[in-house]
């Protein structure tokens, strides 16, 4: 089957000849309003532009914040260690003071008692002291003139008793020396009255025969009888020695006597040292003493700083800011009765969006537009916190229940405040306008502003009262 060819589709019209358009009426002010427009469009780039371009750079080159404000180090001054009615206020709020000048004072009744009560226990105790000292001293010369007594007593004994045994030695050598001689002498007075003997026989028989004439024979004779003689010496000498024997018991009693004041004067020499122990535990005595007065002295001390707690003063050159107790009101130690803060330590703490740290640093430049004044302040970038603030807030962040809402960060950064003639009109707590310049900063300097700062702040160190402070 074939399909027939679909028919062509009629021709269009042709369109006539358009006419030309008509001119608009009043056209020759046409020129004129484009001209208003280009100078309005040029008059705007002209005063618009330039100031939107300083703006955006100005933006660019700066970090801005108006949460920032003037604080300083504001200081609770409280009783430290004592307690009681106040009783005088020698200053008031919006008062300037001076480092040590008394603030207020509590009733000193009760700690002066204390201070006389101190004041009696350290006499007694320096009484007993000194009567211990000076029994010390009589014992401290006493006993080693006693001990030197002994000990001469002591060695004159004991020479005694080297001459006494030096006695019994001779006195024995010369008693067996004299026995041995005269044993000595009797042998040979013996041996020569033997032979006296046998020559007296011999000559006896030749005498009875004649032999010999009467004159050899009387001295054979008298040979004889000497002999005799000087066996009878010998004897009596032999006899005398032995009967000096008496004299070595003598020398030897002597002896044992001296041997006994030796011993005497021994036990005088130990007894006499003893006083050294009895020095040496009067002298432990009289440490102990010692040792009493230094803690009734530092009771007194102890009595003396509670006193002057009583008075409390300033620590440091400031404003008193606040008054917290009135007159007859009770302070208790550690309840602020003033508050009161460094004049010269100000400056001002920015709470920096983190989006807006970068290019911070510091030693940056940073101006300071406070409400309070019409001209802005300059400053100078101390140093940048390491943590945000929210750290630190009483509520902070948990998101382990899983609810989590972004919120941008504030970090806080301290700048210190440049000097001039309206610093005396600064006020802590004031509003500020911030704009920090962007840069690398100068590390240099602000290392050592915040070392000024520290040691403005090391001020607060003072002692609050007039005590007075014990004595290493």
């Amino acid at each position: 089957m074939s399909t027939a060819p679909a028919p062509n589709p009629p021709a269009a019209p042709a369109s006539p000849t358009p006419a030309p358009a008509a001119a608009p009426p009043h056209s020759w002010w046409r020129w004129p309003r484009r001209a208003i427009l280009l100078i309005v469009v040029a008059a705007a780039a002209v005063f618009v532009v330039p100031p939107a371009a300083v703006w955006v750079k100005y933006r660019s080159g700066h970090s801005l914040t108006d949460d920032a404000f003037v604080e300083t180090h504001i200081v609770n001054i409280a009783p430290e260690a004592v307690a009681g009615r106040v009783v005088r206020f020698t200053a008031d709020e919006n008062d300037r003071v001076e480092a040590g000048q008394v603030l207020a004072e509590i009733d000193p009744t009760p700690y002066r008692d204390q201070v006389e009560l101190a004041k009696a226990k350290l006499a007694t105790a320096e009484a007993e002291l000194k009567r211990q000292e000076i029994a010390l001293a009589r014992l401290k010369l006493d006993v080693p003139l006693q001990i030197e007594i002994a000990r001469r007593t002591r060695d004159a004994a004991r020479a005694d008793r080297a001459k006494a045994d030096e006695s019994v030695k001779v006195t024995e050598d010369e008693v067996e020396r004299g026995i041995e001689e005269a044993k000595a002498a009797l042998d040979a007075a013996t041996a020569d009255l033997a032979l006296a003997q046998i020559e007296y026989d011999r000559f006896a028989d030749l005498f009875k025969q004649n032999a010999v004439p009467q004159r050899k024979w009387d001295e054979v004779t008298r040979t004889r009888d000497a002999a005799a003689a000087h066996v009878r010496l010998a004897e009596a000498k032999l006899a005398k020695a032995k009967g000096d024997r008496g004299k070595i018991q003598v020398t030897r009693k002597t002896l044992e006597a001296a041997e006994t004041g030796v011993g005497k004067a021994e036990k005088s020499v130990d007894l006499a040292t003893t006083g050294n122990e009895q020095i040496a535990e009067t002298e432990q005595l009289a440490v102990v003493k010692r040792q009493t007065v230094e803690e009734a002295r530092r009771g007194l001390v102890a009595a003396e700083n509670t006193l002057g707690y009583t008075k409390i003063r300033a620590p440091f050159p400031g404003v008193v800011v606040r008054r917290a107790r009135n007159l007859g009101d009770f302070a208790s130690p550690g309840v602020a009765v003033l508050s009161l803060y460094n004049p010269d330590l100000l400056y001002v703490t920015a709470n920096l969006e983190e989006t807006r740290l970068r290019g911070v640093a510091p030693g940056n430049g940073v101006r300071l537009d406070i409400d309070a004044f019409s001209e802005p302040f300059r400053g100078r970038v101390v140093w940048v916190n390491k943590s945000t603030g929210a750290q630190f807030s009483l509520m902070p962040r948990n998101v382990v229940s899983g609810e989590f809402t972004k919120v941008v960060q504030r970090v806080p950064v301290r700048i210190a405040i440049e000097k001039d003639d309206r610093w005396p009109q600064l006020r802590a707590g004031l509003s500020v306008r911030v704009a920090i310049e962007h840069g690398p900063g100068d590390p240099a300097w602000a290392e050592t502003a915040a070392r000024e700062m520290t040691a403005l702040e090391t001020k607060f160190n003072l002692p609050t009262s007039d005590a007075p402070k014990p004595t290493p």
